[in-house]
């Protein structure tokens, strides 16, 4: 795992309040329930935080629906 998976995967853990083992690339609302839209938001901002990015609100609400999604738009 790269360390931006780890430090997306800290984020995750810690707002979700899940097992580190239940996040992967393929973790996304519609297989993690507690992945709700006020944890979406407090999940864009910690990445804006922890990446010193910034998200638009389109682009995180469109484009970042999955724990591959955030991971590419930080690649990128």
């Amino acid at each position: 795992m790269s360390s931006t998976s780890e430090r997306i995967t800290k984020i995750m853990v810690e707002i979700m309040e899940v097992d580190e083992s239940s996040i992967n690339q393929d973790t996304n609302p519609d297989n993690m329930p507690q992945w709700d839209s006020l944890s979406h938001v407090q999940i864009l901002l910690a990445i804006e935080k922890e990446f010193n990015v910034t998200i638009s609100p389109e682009e995180g609400i469109e484009n970042m629906n999955s724990f591959e999604d955030i991971l590419n738009f930080l690649d990128e």
